[in-house]
């Protein structure tokens, strides 16, 4: 038995390893959600915590595209950096700009023409979609910048140097808050703008965090710059293996960007306090989904680096050491979560007591959704990191539509499910479905592969 547990414990170097990947990874994503959280308190505080979570929805698809944009070059990059092969890496840097950049300009385009009747689509109630109107017709100008502050961050990811995003990230934290304060309340002389302000906010944020991204990258000389041809002249001998293990990506996240939003619809059926409850409990819990956000970088980057290597059988041990992890770290954040909720709910002064009772209910529950993620994103994020991309589609988005959504909208609509904590904890039978399927994949090491060769 003491054998058998042997392969799931690494050496020090190896923990360490993960610790300056994940832990600089781990605080930006606190400085993310902490800059989200603190928009809801403020929010919050206007009656508009149900408008900015209809109007962010367009939002979330598109940032979830780009993640399938980033992580489907990403994987390549990953494996680039660790056969020391930096002409490809400036390729694929190249690469992900011009992809990112139809992405964003494509969705803010649709809120800009289609917002109305987006909005409308997730919420009949108009003071909901009237205010979400005033977010989203700013908001939309943000998606091209931060787009960009995401290619940055991902290929950061891709050389390891997790850091520089990090203390990026810190200073978007603070011209976010500040601007949010300053022109949803009107203060030092500013108007008061309300929901429309708290966009306002976001664009400027944004616009802020993608011009000290590329200062600095040109300043220091990072290594995935290069003249425009090294990194725009791109020929079809590269684009298309990357591109192939690229769409099932993209397909998967506008899939699963989409199904969350149908999630949050489906909440909104439940009446406006259940929408609100929603967000506010998702916003707590995301704190809390750090952890396994910090995993799955960690694992894709260092499996990524190794099978660019061609070592196989190092990544496999590898992908055995963060199993462990991922127990430790299901333990901590599932704990935390149901401690820490009643505190963290109170912080946003609700004054509706069913509305603050039922948020502290819904964020305890979350621990269940955290507790699985652990696992699921080790499994994913060695997937991803072996180009295993068609199976991985079918394993995240494939299975919210299969098993999640059907299970959602049939507990509401033929049986009646009617309160928020009783819909949640049945939708998260996708989560389980979801382990198990893949775990027989992971088992099966189709995922170990060297990309590298491909696009030689």
């Amino acid at each position: 038995m003491k054998e058998s547990l042997k392969k799931y414990i690494g050496p020090r170097s190896f923990y360490k390893r993960v610790a300056n990947i994940a832990i600089p990874l781990g605080l930006q994503q606190i400085l993310n959600q902490a800059a989200g959280f603190v928009d809801t308190i403020m929010v919050s505080q206007i009656n508009g915590v149900g408008a900015v979570a209809v109007a962010t929805q367009l939002d979330t698809i598109m940032m979830n595209v780009g993640f399938g944009i980033n992580s489907g070059a990403g994987m390549y990059a990953a494996q680039f950096y660790g056969a020391e092969d930096y002409k490809s890496l400036k390729k694929i840097f190249g690469l992900k700009i011009i992809i990112n950049m139809i992405n964003a300009i494509l969705f803010m385009v649709m809120a800009l023409l289609f917002g109305r009747a987006i909005l409308t689509f997730y919420s009949a109630d108009e003071e909901v979609v009237a205010l979400g109107l005033s977010y989203l017709s700013i908001s939309c100008f943000a998606y091209v910048f931060s787009s960009l502050t995401n290619v940055y961050s991902f290929i950061y990811r891709a050389i390891q140097k997790t850091h520089i995003p990090m203390y990026i990230g810190m200073i978007v934290m603070a011209v976010n808050i500040c601007f949010n304060y300053i022109l949803i309340f009107g203060k030092f002389g500013f108007p008061e703008m309300g929901v429309a302000g708290a966009a306002l906010a976001t664009l400027i944020a944004t616009v802020t965090g993608t011009v000290i991204h590329v200062i600095y990258a040109y300043k220091t000389k990072q290594p995935f710059l290069g003249t425009f041809n090294e990194m725009f002249h791109q020929s079809l001998s590269f684009i298309k293996p990357v591109v192939k293990r690229m769409l099932p990506l993209i397909c998967n996240e506008a899939f699963f960007g989409f199904g969350m939003s149908l999630y949050v619809k489906a909440f909104g059926m439940l009446g406006k306090d259940s929408l609100e409850i929603y967000k506010i409990g998702n916003t707590v819990a995301n704190f809390f989904f750090i952890l396994a956000m910090g995993l799955n970088n960690a694992t894709g980057l260092i499996i990524g680096a190794e099978l660019g290597k061609q070592d196989m059988e190092k990544a496999k041990e590898y992908s055995n050491y963060f199993v462990l992890l991922a127990v430790i770290f299901a333990i901590v954040s599932a704990g935390g979560v149901i401690l820490f909720a009643s505190p963290l709910v109170s912080l946003f002064g609700l004054s509706d007591p069913v509305i603050h009772e039922g948020a502290i209910l819904i964020v305890r529950l979350f621990a269940i959704r955290i507790a699985f993620r652990m696992f699921n994103v080790i499994i994913m994020s060695s997937l991803r990191a072996g180009g295993d991309s068609l199976f991985l589609m079918f394993l995240d988005g494939g299975v919210m539509w299969c098993v999640g959504l059907p299970i959602a909208y049939i507990s509401i609509l033929v049986f009646h499910v009617d309160h928020y904590a009783t819909l949640f904890v049945i939708i998260q039978i996708e989560q389980l479905a979801r382990l198990l399927i893949g775990l027989v994949r992971y088992k099966q090491g189709k995922w170990l592969k060297n990309l590298t060769a491909e696009t030689a």
